[in-house]
């Protein structure tokens, strides 16, 4: 889900969205009855390029309530039309989980958590015609996006590594509380289904293929290229380890599961103009595993290349102290080191080189070349390449990719030796 700060030009509307359909979200979000809508302005959400599995539309509403004046509200509407190339994201159930997310967990980990807000309010739900979301508008409250081609600074975050460690520690206290809830959220992106799949076959397994031939012809890192190629041979069994679960070892929290840029909202202190607030938005890749699994992610598709070459030490600096500080204002007993925290984020390492590969070549490519992306564009291989090689170029991506195979390059090593 994308939020843009520009204004769009109105647009006209998908039927559904009328009267009726926000009538019924107001009445329910606002858990009042006879609302009579007054005035309706349709814009578009998010800008060209910057939102694949869904259509974004901001709707400002002035409406009113039995014996009161108007009102104005801003919401915002995701609406996922099923096609013949998003009929993948239904088969893995990946709506249906983002919609339970919003009934059953947020309310949950929003008690746990007090006043610390992680996701827009939502306001209500459809199934007719298709799938919509509708949320409060959070650019209304001052929220907006950062700019996803230059990545995350330290400033940005902090703010982020701060309120995740928050959510991580909240779903632990869930975890214990209600073990079973833990059945509904056991996967992510990547599953035996999803590998299998054309478009996230093209989007992981051919971009690390694209990867390792950009490497062949970069002076030094020559000898990188096989290694990525031997990855490339063997990803679903690499990929499938990377993400599965160790009982024993991990250090099991709720991941948001897709922390990048454009899922990022952020409020900004008035003066300084410096982050102070963020919550997140899509929550369509959200399961429990290792913390390690949303900290890689994190730092692989979202940060400057100085900031990612600091991961461990901004663990340490934003994420470690507020984890815990969280832990024990819950009451949890079994507090992790410091450590324990890096081992995690360690033992995940190869998942880092697998977004990097997989997630960065779009979420840094140049806005001019962005613009015309689609989710149907990504469904024909050939294209798609074209578009990653295009993202690929990219300073910010080289280097990136130059970095982590340098610094992983043991893990790397030790990942394909048996094969």
């Amino acid at each position: 889900m994308s939020i843009m700060p520009n204004e769009i030009d109105k647009i006209v509307a998908p039927n559904h969205l009328n009267e009726k359909f926000f009538k019924r979200s107001l009445e329910k979000g606002l858990q009042i009855s006879g609302v009579e809508i007054v005035d309706l302005q349709i814009t578009m959400g998010s800008q060209p390029g910057d939102n694949y599995t869904s259509t974004i539309y901001r709707a400002k509403v002035t409406y009113r309530e039995p014996n009161s004046g108007n009102k104005e509200i801003s919401l915002i509407v995701k609406s996922i039309p099923i096609d013949e190339h998003r009929k993948s994201i239904e088969e893995f159930g990946m709506i249906d989980k983002e919609i339970n997310v919003y009934v059953e967990l947020l309310p949950k980990l929003s008690k746990i958590l007090g006043d610390t807000s992680v996701a827009p309010k939502c306001f209500a739900i459809f199934d007719e015609p298709h799938r919509n979301i509708v949320f409060e508008d959070m650019k209304a409250l001052g929220y907006r996006l950062a700019d996803r081609e230059i990545g995350l600074d330290e400033q940005h975050l902090k703010v982020v590594l701060n309120k995740i460690a928050k959510f991580h520690a909240a779903s632990i206290q869930l975890l214990n509380k209600e073990p079973a809830i833990e059945k509904g959220y056991t996967y992510g992106f990547i599953t035996e289904k999803s590998l299998a799949d054309p478009i996230f076959e093209t989007a992981f397994k051919g971009n690390m293929k694209l990867a390792a031939e950009k490497l062949n012809k970069t002076p030094r890192y020559e000898r990188f290229s096989p290694k990525l190629r031997k990855i490339y041979d063997n990803f679903e069994d690499i990929a499938l380890k990377t993400v599965g679960l160790d009982p024993g070892n991990d250090i099991k929290v709720l991941n948001h599961g897709d922390l990048w840029v454009n899922n990022f909202l952020f409020k900004y202190d008035e003066e300084t103009q410096q982050p102070i607030d963020i919550v997140f938005v899509d929550y369509q890749a959200t399961y429990f595993n290792s913390l390690g699994i949303d900290l890689n992610y994190l730092f692989a598709t979202s940060c400057q290349v100085n900031i990612l070459k600091r991961k461990m030490e901004l663990i340490e600096k934003y994420y470690y102290p507020v984890f815990v500080e969280a832990l024990k204002n819950l009451g949890i007993g079994s507090i992790p080191t410091l450590q324990d925290v890096i081992n995690q984020v360690k033992q995940r390492e190869m998942y880092d080189l697998l977004c990097l590969t997989g997630v960065l070549p779009l979420v840094s490519m140049d806005r001019k070349e962005s613009k015309d992306n689609s989710f149907e564009q990504f469904a024909d291989k050939e294209m798609a390449n074209q578009k990653t090689l295009i993202g690929m170029s990219s300073e910010r991506f080289s280097e990136s990719l130059k970095y982590t195979v340098k610094d992983l390059e043991n893990l790397i090593d030790k990942a394909i030796s048996k094969y």
